[in-house]
């Protein structure tokens, strides 16, 4: 059997398993209906997208909690983060090859987001 065949229904298989609580349900429907990478990487980039807006609500309210010199560094703190994102993502597409690369890629940036969203949720709201 083709090893990028197999590695890519191991992915499949796995992925619902290692996906986070704070994935919407819209997304959690979406893998179980996808029957291809094309419409695996369809529900990735849409939750993305959710995921995304997530992350820049939270640091919008975030911003509007510190003072200025917070602010900055906040500022640039993220913009770090998302060099380091965009960079480490591009890495896991290389690393990966074949077939498999993009989805990789793709649950690189969606799991990468919707973990800094949270981890800004809870400097937000510490203890919750």
């Amino acid at each position: 059997m083709n090893k990028q065949y197999l590695m890519g229904l191991s992915l499949a298989i796995c992925m619902p398993l290692a996906m986070a609580d704070d994935n919407s349900q819209a997304y959690t429907q979406c893998m179980d209906k996808a029957s291809s990478t094309v419409a695996m990487s369809a529900c990735i980039q849409a939750e993305t997208k959710l995921q995304d807006a997530r992350l820049n609500r939270v640091y919008k309210q975030l911003l509007g909690r510190l003072d200025s010199g917070q602010q900055k560094s906040l500022r640039e703190v993220q913009r770090q983060w998302i060099g380091y994102r965009d960079a480490n993502c591009r890495f896991h597409v290389q690393a990966s090859g074949g077939t498999m690369a993009q989805l990789e890629g793709g649950m690189c940036v969606l799991d990468m987001t919707r973990e800094r969203a949270a981890e800004l949720e809870r400097v937000l709201s510490p203890g919750q």
